[in-house]
């Protein structure tokens, strides 16, 4: 993962290789699979660059289909599926050593005026100063191993503790982090876009694990992969700037966590976003 704003901006200035193909840079990490927010954001950007000017994406689906490796840059191919009056249709497919690791159909729009409402952010949070970096709060959790783990300096993540319901069923469990940029931003639209789609990767799954720190606590190793990602943009949003993650899980069943995040600025909900994971505990020793 990249350990500052510039690496970060640095994967989503993707290079041209032709007309709708694109090619996406890796970071410098010790992960041995590419982290999924970053497919996600340079599809995005890929998608973005092959779409009139004035039209934003508001809406992707993905999914992820093979572990990327972090040896190999990513071609991303985009197919310009549908353009009308309003609205324009792409569908990305990022490959490697030949084989799709992902696809994602994205659909862009025109702004214009219309209705507008929205839920309202939670009330008496803390102050993001005021709460411990998500580096802090693995360390306490898994030690050393804590480094290996989240190694991403470009982000300002800031855990909101909350006490953990103890009953499964219990599903008012959330989690919920601050989290910006550690560096300021340009302009770009669609690289804050991009970047919004790269920290709602951050935690998502890890939502649907909350109920359940007793069984991983067994001493069973948790096999964690995302399976689909689904993210709406509402509203423009300044990834530099604290956006409250308000995550919850309201369900896992089969080796599967399935959770839904709401990303919040200015008191405002500007995304959504869907996940769907395996979550499987299996004996270390197998």
């Amino acid at each position: 993962m990249p350990v500052s704003t510039r690496e970060l901006l640095d994967l989503l200035d993707l290079e041209w290789i032709d007309d709708n193909l694109f090619r996406g840079a890796q970071p410098k990490t010790t992960w041995q699979r590419t982290f999924g927010g970053q497919v996600l954001a340079q599809s995005l950007v890929a998608g973005s660059r092959t779409v009139g000017e004035g039209r934003r994406i508001h809406s992707l689906h993905a999914s992820f289909l093979r572990p990327g490796s972090n040896e190999t840059p990513i071609i991303y191919d985009v197919e310009p599926t549908r353009d009308g009056r309003t609205f324009s249709t792409r569908l990305v497919k990022a490959r490697q050593h030949g084989e799709v690791i992902f696809t994602a159909n994205q659909s862009y729009k025109s702004a214009e005026d219309g209705l507008d409402h929205w839920d309202p952010a939670p009330h008496d949070l803390p102050h993001p100063e005021s709460c411990p970096p998500m580096a802090q709060v693995l360390r306490q959790v898994a030690g050393d191993a804590a480094r290996a783990i989240w190694q991403a300096e470009a982000l300002d993540v800031r855990y909101i503790l909350e006490p953990v319901a103890g009953d499964v069923h219990n599903h008012a469990t959330h989690m919920r982090l601050w989290v910006r940029t550690i560096g300021t931003l340009p302009a770009d639209p669609v690289v804050h876009q991009a970047i919004l789609a790269y920290l709602s990767d951050i935690s998502l799954l890890a939502a649907s694990t909350l109920p359940h720190l007793k069984e991983m606590a067994s001493g069973k190793a948790l096999q964690a992969a995302s399976v689909d990602h689904g993210m709406w943009f509402h509203r423009p949003a300044r990834a530099d700037e604290w956006l409250l993650y308000d995550q919850v899980s309201p369900s896992a069943s089969d080796a599967l966590g399935f959770s839904m995040g709401r990303l919040m600025q200015g008191g405002k909900l500007v995304a959504s976003c869907s996940q769907e994971g395996l979550v499987r505990l299996v004996d270390p020793e197998e």
